[in-house]
């Protein structure tokens, strides 16, 4: 009796199991590669990114943003790389490869279908490179924003070897902006920028080092910068960390830094606290998918609207990537 009872208790369990398994199969459960159910991702730090893709959905602050919080550009990109059903944001920076300006290996930047008509048309089609995207960012096409100014800032006003940093970058730096990648500023920004530096100060044998910390959209294009100048001067050093724009604001008002680096708007709080800062480059946050997407090429042709946007981002209301394309 026993053995019979153990067997038909073993053979209930086998059967229970089986439909279980039934049943996670069929949700997307079992193997993990059949699931359409969208996981979202954003910013555990205060950064641009945030604050500017939110703004770009409807005026929302980073609070805002449903999603798995992750810290910085690298890990919003890991995350995304690791996970095919995943879509989160990156500045471009991290979205392209630096060196060879493709996008980057396992991501894929997500056309925004600007126009809302369902498809992407080839003047909206132009993500395949970095520089095809700085084009369009610089000609206007790339919506602003989430295109943005990235600035540098500090308090009451860059004095010293700063200064001379900062008044090379919007002179002789901007040569370099294109080749890394990002978007000139136009001879009215530059020109605002220099008349709030005011009159130069330090001669030709610079030495003494400079601190900078913030964005992670910035430090790509500041380390280059500061490479340039370090072989006109190499009396001069340089000690940049990223953190976010938060982290920047943070550390220049405080003067931790000689220089933070900003990839959103300056708020008024900011400006009351002393906040100084000039525009020195451009550049845009991108929304990012895995290479793998189960949808992948339909995304390619239709792109994704900006509600759509909001609808995953903000109301939480699309959950499946089957509903994106359909």
């Amino acid at each position: 009796m026993r053995r019979q009872f153990a067997f038909k208790v073993a053979s209930r369990i086998i059967v229970c199991l089986a439909l279980l398994a039934v049943v996670l199969v069929a949700a997307g459960c079992g193997g993990g590669g059949s699931s359409y159910n969208i996981s979202v991702y954003t910013r555990s730090d205060s950064c641009g990114a945030a604050e500017t893709w939110a703004l770009y959905l409807d005026s929302h602050i980073q609070d805002d943003l449903k999603g798995t919080a992750i810290y910085g550009d690298p890990g919003i990109a890991k995350a995304v790389q690791d996970d095919a059903r995943g879509i989160g944001f990156n500045n471009i920076g991290y979205a392209y490869d630096m060196k060879t300006g493709l996008q980057t290996k396992g991501l894929r930047v997500v056309p925004i279908d600007i126009d809302d008509n369902g498809r992407i048309d080839e003047w909206e089609d132009f993500y395949g490179t970095k520089q095809e995207l700085a084009s369009a960012i610089a000609d206007g096409l790339y919506p602003s924003p989430p295109a943005r100014d990235l600035h540098f800032v500090t308090k009451n006003a860059f004095t010293g070897l700063a200064a001379e940093f900062v008044r090379w970058v919007l002179t002789d730096g901007q040569q370099y902006v294109g080749e890394a990648g990002y978007v000139a500023l136009s001879d009215a920004k530059i020109q605002a920028g220099l008349d709030k530096l005011g009159d130069e100060g330090a001669g030709d044998n610079l030495e003494g080092s400079i601190a900078i910390s913030g964005a992670w959209a910035l430090y790509p294009m500041t380390v280059k910068w500061a490479e340039e100048f370090r072989k006109l001067h190499p009396g001069v050093r340089f000690d940049i960390s990223s953190g976010g724009a938060g982290l920047g604001m943070t550390q220049a008002l405080a003067k931790h830094v000689d220089i933070g680096m900003i990839s959103r708007e300056i708020y008024p709080s900011e400006i009351e606290a002393g906040a100084f800062w000039v525009s020195v480059t451009k550049d845009a946050v991108v929304p990012v998918i895995d290479s793998k997407n189960p949808v992948l090429e339909d995304l390619l042709k239709s792109g994704m609207t900006k509600q759509q946007f909001v609808d995953i981002w903000i109301n939480g209301t699309l959950t499946d990537w089957r509903e994106v394309t359909g």
